[in-house]
């Protein structure tokens, strides 16, 4: 049967690979490796899973290496969709189907191999081998993945060229001898080439004619030996005719292309024979028919931390420590590798260094991790790593400066100097090309240290035009240095860490803060655009987070602090992360108030964030308390009528209308919206804000006509303004489909919830925050509809979501799980739900707290199962122990104080049942 028929293993096994992919379609290939590298495998161990090889597994283009791999995947897959995870007999399935296309992409290679060895001619009983490739590196990691790779692409008919691509020291040429040994048995003339400049080029082939010629090898075409030439080009064009048109086989490989005009005119072509190219450029001129890529990053985590330990134990003073126990520990060798980025040449001049010094392994951590040691320092020349000419900072610094050559003059330095301060797995392509990038390469440093970045300032004067940035980014590109691609949309940036520790030592003192402002101008410049799509605003979170690290003091000035870092709280808090948003804000506060007045605006939005994250997590009596006093001295420093006063006073109603002081709160929302309607642009975030409190309160205080009214006219307004599919009109959506049930019309309600989760889901991915919380209360609100199977089915989902994006002990995590367990005791499954009901109050009682709403909100839930269930004295018992809490707690005002008082007096007033 052919290779691509139904019969074919690897095709089967990539099938219901394919088929466990697509039960997690919104999960991302690069989340989906790291859940799979995070389980536990019944051996004990974790693997990891490369995330760009997912694709060629479930399209069938490689097997993985290792079954474990595989058995990963099945599990994390079982545990983010709530399956049953897979028992003895599904394990032995997958393990077949994984043998059997192990085995069957073995045969298939060997047989290729097989038909690839030719006759050799007579009188040649060995290969001809000319050129020196590499010694093994000691310590060596076979890379097998790669080495099938390579050897699929000799054995390929339609393959006349091998390129390794990446960064310098990644390990290309070590792949490329070992490929050049192992054709020793299928070739008959094998050429190796350094190929860093023209001149060692046609030296190498020269020296192959001279072989050949001596050799006496014939083919089809030129004879060496009769026409010898008379120098260097000559026998080198002799060579290169020679491959043309024999049928000796043969294998070239160029090592190290550097310059691609060096080799301009000497590409090994010809049907007989294959090329392996090693290179760090990725050039358009590189690519076409019959080149074959092959990308070469850094090593896994098991390579790497394998590499250091076998390397290591080659030292005879430390192969052994006291009572015969490892030298060195395994923590420490897997925290060196991970400081590294599993970079293979600076784990081999760390093996070296250490060997050479006799450093242990945690004072060397603690060096690398220190910003104010140079890396050339611990990465010096006199230890130099195996088989390879350069130190880790001077084959990035070669690489950047054949980078500068291909960009405007200074621009490839200069946009790697923004990137050395952002997060290296992955920068918004926008903020490299924004108008604040163009004018730090166009050399306008107008944000000198201890002057505030005002908005737009590197904007107004002779900002080289985008395709500069782009010209410069691409150079970068095609040196390896960073990578640019768009995985899913949004085109970001990749860069290694150790990239840019080496950039950073190179800047001078005195640009660092222009650098810090410059980036920081970039990211606010993108993040607050209208058009900032939702997806990115995490990707330019862990950019401002990379920045403040090595921002130092920078971002601060005389003025106040840079406006960007008032986004990093409240970012945080939007996600449901309050506990993460209160230590943010908690520490650039403490920051604030060792470098601004005491009544700085700055200073007041920090501590104004701690005390929302306050309310966030339960205290809401605290908040109210923290929010009054800032608002009185916000008003007495800004004025009532400053945006920071009106945004304090915003939160200070919000927490006063959640202890249960509703009429209180609506006052106060009614007169803030009209206060920020009169300074405030129309559509300003603020007025929205209040505008949609004023609403909530209308319903929280008994006009639910009120309240459905006065959303549905902000939604259509939003809808006018910022479009159907705006995260801010879906919000006011999801807020209008509450009162559209709580006026009765409950299958309207279910409705338009669900149109506000497909848009949420559509616009901002189904694990974020407010997707979450919409599809929670659509949920619930099957729920009220009678449509109980619907509901679970809705909570199921939501918790699993909630699971994935936030984690096990995330409140919201908490808060689907809870009411999943309890409607699917009303359902009917109440002896299960209240007994999940119990574990759950363990779990939130552990991480907030006896007094926190949600575990008043369990235990408040528990009863009514236990009431339903005909147990009725214990739950009014424990009702009545529920209330005394919510009363002392939340007071008698708040709304589930009175709901639960309201479900206690309708009890007491039911005829007695027997438990």
């Amino acid at each position: 049967m052919g290779e691509h028929g139904t019969g074919d293993p690897r095709l089967a096994f990539a099938a219901e690979l394919t088929r466990l992919r697509r039960r997690l379609p919104d999960v991302p290939d690069e989340a989906l490796a790291r859940r799979a590298g995070a389980v536990v495998l019944p051996s004990g161990r974790r693997v990891t899973v490369d995330a760009r090889r997912l694709g060629e597994w479930t399209s069938g283009r490689s097997v993985p290496r290792q079954f474990e791999a595989v058995m990963a995947l099945v599990r994390a897959v079982e545990q983010a969709t709530g399956g049953v995870a897979a028992d003895r007999t599904a394990v032995a399935r997958w393990q077949g189907l994984w043998r059997a296309a192990r085995e069957h992409r073995s045969d298939r290679l060997a047989t290729g191999l097989r038909e690839r060895i030719t006759e050799r001619p007579q009188g040649v009983q060995a290969p001809i081998v000319i050129g020196r490739p590499p010694s093994d590196a000691a310590a060596l990691r076979r890379r097998q993945e790669f080495a099938e790779r390579i050897d699929d692409g000799l054995a390929d008919d339609s393959v006349r060229r091998i390129l390794l691509t990446g960064a310098g020291g990644v390990g290309k040429s070590q792949l490329a001898a070992a490929a050049f040994h192992r054709a020793k048995r299928r070739s008959e003339l094998l050429l190796w080439v350094a190929a860093d400049n023209r001149a060692s080029v046609l030296d190498g082939y020269a020296r192959a004619w001279r072989a050949l010629s001596r050799a006496s090898v014939t083919g089809e075409g030129a004879t060496p030996g009769t026409d010898p030439g008379s120098d260097d080009e000559t026998q080198a064009d002799l060579f290169l005719a020679w491959l043309r048109s024999t049928a000796t086989s043969w294998l070239v490989v160029l090592d190290d292309v550097d310059d691609l005009g060096e080799v301009a005119g000497l590409w090994p072509e010809g049907d007989a024979g294959r090329a392996v190219v090693t290179t760090r450029r990725r050039d358009a001129v590189l690519l076409r028919p019959g080149v074959r890529v092959i990308p070469v990053g850094v090593f896994t985590a098991e390579e790497a931390t394998g590499y250091l330990a076998d390397r290591l134990s080659l030292d005879p003073d430390t192969a052994a420590g006291p009572a015969g126990l490892p030298a060195h520990r395994p923590e420490d060798l897997v925290a060196l590798t991970s400081v590294l980025g599993h970079f293979p040449l600076a784990l081999s001049q760390a093996a070296a260094f250490l060997i050479d010094t006799g450093m242990d392994l945690p004072s060397y951590l603690n060096l690398l991790t220190d910003e104010r040691e140079n890396l050339a320092g611990l990465f010096p020349s006199s230890s130099p790593a195996d088989e390879h000419g350069g130190t880790v900072t001077s084959t990035l610094q070669l690489a950047l400066a054949r980078a500068e050559s291909l960009a405007p003059p200074g621009a490839a330095r200069a946009l790697l100097e923004l990137i050395s301060v952002l997060a290296p797995d992955g920068i918004p392509e926008g903020v490299l090309l924004s108008s604040t990038a163009r004018a730090w390469l166009d050399g306008d440093r107008c944000c000198e240290r201890g002057e505030p970045p005002e908005r737009g300032a590197l904007t107004e004067r002779g900002a080289l035009p985008a395709r500069s940035n782009l010209l410069a980014l691409r150079a970068l590109h095609r040196l390896s240095l960073v990578t640019h691609q768009e995985p899913s949309g949004t085109a970001v940036v990749e860069v290694h860490s150790l990239v840019q520790r080496v950039v950073r030592d190179g800047v001078r003192p005195d640009r660092r803060a222009a650098i810090a402002t410059a980036a920081a101008d970039a990211l606010e410049e993108v993040w607050s655009a209208p058009d900032c799509a939702p997806e990115s605003t995490a990707v330019l979170y862990r950019c401002a987070e990379a920045l403040l690290a090595h921002a130092g003091d920078h971002l601060w000035y005389d003025a106040g602090m840079h406006p960007l870092l008032r986004r990093l709280g409240t970012h945080l808090a939007g996600l449901g992360r309050h506990d993460a948003a209160r230590t943010m804000a908690t520490q650039l506060a403490d920051r604030a108030r060792r470098q601004l007045p005491a009544d700085h605006r700055d200073l007041l939005t920090l501590r104004a964030q701690v005390a929302q994250a306050e309310g966030d997590l339960g205290n809401t009596t605290e908040a109210v308390r923290l929010l009054a006093d800032l608002r009185r001295e916000a008003e007495d420093s800004l004025g009532p009528a400053d945006p920071d006063t009106l945004s304090i006073r915003l939160h200070e109603a919000r927490w006063r209308m959640e202890t249960g002081l509703i009429v209180a709160a609506l006052a106060d929302f009614d007169a803030l919206a009209a206060e920020a309607r009169a300074v405030l642009a129309p559509h300003d975030p603020l007025v929205t804000a209040a505008e949609e409190h004023v609403a909530l309160c209308r319903g929280l205080s008994g006009d639910a006509v009120g309240a459905r009214d006065a959303y549905a006219a902000l939604a259509r307004d939003l809808e006018r303004s910022l479009g159907p599919r705006h995260p801010s009109t879906l919000r006011v959506l999801s807020d209008l489909s509450r009162w559209i049930g709580e006026t009765g019309d409950v299958r309207t309600a279910v409705a338009t919830y669900q149109k506000a989760v497909d848009g949420l889901v559509s616009v901002l991915g189904r694990l974020h925050h407010d997707t979450l919380i919409a599809r929670h209360n659509l949920a619930y609100w099957h729920g009220i509809a009678g449509d109980h199977d619907l509901a679970v089915e809705q909570f199921v989902t939501a918790a699993d979501d909630a699971e994935a994006g936030l984690g096990t002990e995330h409140p919201t995590t908490l808060t689907c799980q809870t009411n999943l367990a309890f409607w699917r005791g009303v359902a009917g499954d109440t002896v299960a739900a209240v007994e999940q009901l119990g574990l759950l109050h363990q779990t939130v009682e552990r991480v907030f707290g006896a007094d926190h709403p949600r575990s008043l909100r369990i235990r408040q839930q528990r009863a009514e199962l236990l009431y339903s269930g005909g147990d009725h004295t214990t739950a009014v018992t424990q009702l009545t122990a529920v209330l005394a809490d919510m009363v002392r707690v939340q007071g008698t005002h708040h709304p589930r104080t009175r709901e639960t008082e309201r479900l206690l007096a309708d009890w007491s007033q039911e005829p007695t049942a027997a438990p």
